[in-house]
């Protein structure tokens, strides 16, 4: 698994999910209880992290939904 991108955002999150669900792309997300517990403080993200082999690919889809500036892309 490599980590694709961190954001403290929850609807962000959900939109790249059902991005990648749609393409068949298996994913994680880390620290999801942990940034809603933390009441939205920036310094507690969610880390979504996929296949390695996949990574450039779910990369891809979010740049071309325009979400690269709402997540901190790991490239």
């Amino acid at each position: 698994m490599k980590d694709l991108f961190f954001s403290d955002n929850p609807v962000v999150i959900s939109r790249v999910s059902a991005i990648l669900d749609a393409e068949d792309i298996e994913y994680v997300v880390l620290g999801g209880h942990a940034s809603l517990l933390g009441g939205g403080i920036p310094v507690i993200q969610s880390r979504v992290m996929v296949d390695a082999d996949k990574h450039q690919k779910a990369v891809a889809l979010i740049r071309a939904e325009n979400l690269e500036n709402d997540v901190e892309l790991k490239a």
